[in-house]
């Protein structure tokens, strides 16, 4: 009857997380995944500023969502086996370092790689979202992880508007600046304010990689998911390509 364990809550031994830290990781999650959406307003605008074409322009967005793509299959996984503070702020510190050299790229070629490691760098958004709810506990994971979900799409949605309205005070350049500056000052700040987050599993990466795979293998119900969440991506891109190109015409 007075057994501990029989008491609700009881065996969830993790404190809560407070406002402030689920409103850090929200606001984390939304500034990474922003950095490969804020030259998306901005295509004519470095075109004419690099002397080329605009399809040649439109190819930075391709260049950071492939980096995006990379790091999700092959970055992202490293969540579970490294200590995940000290990996979210190398990854947000890479990301300024990135965002700078896109700032400074003198050529199209090198705004293409600079903007690729953008991406690989941005999936950071990716390993924060599990992140929080292994540190959420049981009775706040749902709304934990749905509050940092929130800022992730708020950073997408927000992304092109902030990038247009720093334009209109600079050059293009001075949007991955500004961006260089957001990553690195979280960078600094989640270092500071969060507690190392232990690894969740000790497997060999080659191994990890493959448990991945496993699970799109057997799982019907995550092949469902990914199908659907593709259609949604493309949805989304085919609704902003077409509406930035009628503001440009």
């Amino acid at each position: 009857m007075n057994d501990p364990q029989s008491r609700p809550g009881a065996a969830d031994a993790r404190p809560s997380l407070s406002r402030a830290m689920v409103l850090l990781l929200a606001v984390v999650c939304g500034a990474a995944v922003a950095n490969i959406y804020y030259a998306q307003p901005l295509l004519p605008v470095i075109s004419r500023a690099l002397g080329v074409s605009e399809g040649a322009g439109g190819l930075v967005v391709t260049a950071s969502q492939i980096g995006y793509a990379i790091s999700l299959a092959l970055l992202v996984p490293l969540g579970d086996v490294l200590e995940r503070r000290r990996l979210v702020s190398v990854l947000l510190g890479l990301s300024a370092v990135a965002l700078l050299g896109a700032a400074a790229a003198p050529s199209l070629n090198a705004l293409y790689a600079a903007v690729a490691l953008v991406g690989v760098t941005s999936a950071v958004a990716q390993i924060v979202v599990p992140m929080a709810a292994s540190l959420a506990a049981d009775h706040e994971r749902g709304s934990v992880v749905g509050t940092v979900m929130s800022g992730l799409l708020v950073g997408i949605m927000l992304a092109r508007t902030a990038a247009g309205v720093l334009a209109q005070f600079g050059d293009w350049r001075l949007v991955f600046v500004f961006a260089a500056g957001v990553m690195a000052i979280l960078a600094l700040t989640l270092r500071l304010v969060l507690r190392p987050v232990p690894p969740t599993q000790h497997t060999p990466y080659p191994q990890l990689l493959r448990s991945v795979l496993t699970l799109v293998r057997d799982e019907s119900l995550l092949r469902r998911r990914m199908g659907l969440a593709a259609v949604g991506m493309g949805c989304f891109t085919v609704l902003w390509t077409a509406s930035l190109s009628l503001i440009h015409i």
